[in-house]
């Protein structure tokens, strides 16, 4: 499908990730290239202190210092990883959800088990996005929250739909009303607010069952083609 032809609602989905591109790079050239270069201006100031005895003292601290810098640079490369469009028009949406959920494994140390089954080779644009991140969503979520270190994702096709199941046996909770996901003031919902938008866009389904003690799992369908 042509940008021209595709409705706003999809147009804003592909632009979202364009805007999303252009800021990862700002904080990739911005922001990270300014710790690199204090790290390494640190670590030249520490070699010198080292040298000289009579500012022995100074060391435990500019140790810190190191430590924190460290810190924020793999805290904003695990971000920016975390938000970089993997070439979604390129490729094809089951690589797209394999790569992510490798990536996951890979900076959690949770295993996923995924399955893919009959998944259709041409998927638009805006499905791949909207799959992509409700997906990263819900491991990040899982990751944090239900005390797991397994999750199972299932995509598959149902006819002219695309299916995403993601399951934890974690901790668990209780979903909020319509009227709770609805509060723009409440910060704790807005991950699942944006994956039920998300599918909305797309005229697809959006369900999520969970309780507490017994684990949480997200379905969703959407056209393949929109």
């Amino acid at each position: 499908m042509s940008d021209r032809n595709q409705s706003a609602p999809h147009r804003l989905l592909s632009l979202t990730e364009e805007e999303l591109s252009r800021i990862v790079l700002d904080i990739h050239d911005g922001p990270v290239q300014y710790l690199f270069t204090a790290l390494s201006l640190l670590t030249r100031i520490q070699d010198d202190v080292s040298r000289d005895p009579a500012k022995a003292d100074l060391v435990p601290n500019l140790a810190r210092v190191a430590m924190l810098l460290e810190s924020s640079l793999y805290e904003i490369k695990f971000f920016l990883g975390t938000f970089r469009p993997p070439e979604f028009k390129r490729r094809s949406l089951v690589s797209i959800i394999e790569g992510l959920v490798l990536q996951h494994e890979e900076w959690t140390g949770n295993t996923v088990e995924l399955t893919v089954e009959d998944v259709p080779e041409e998927v638009d644009l805006p499905v791949k996005i909207a799959l992509y991140r409700i997906l990263q969503e819900a491991l990040s979520n899982a990751y944090r929250h239900a005390g797991v270190d397994r999750q199972w994702v299932r995509l598959w096709s149902e006819g002219e739909h695309v299916c995403l199941e993601v399951v934890d046996q974690g901790r668990g909770f209780e979903p909020p009303s319509p009227d709770e996901l609805e509060a723009e003031s409440s910060e704790a919902h807005i991950g699942l607010r944006g994956m039920r938008d998300r599918v909305a866009l797309l005229n697809g389904e959006f369900h999520l069952f969970s309780r507490p003690g017994e684990g949480t799992r997200i379905m969703v369908k959407v056209p393949a083609h929109v």
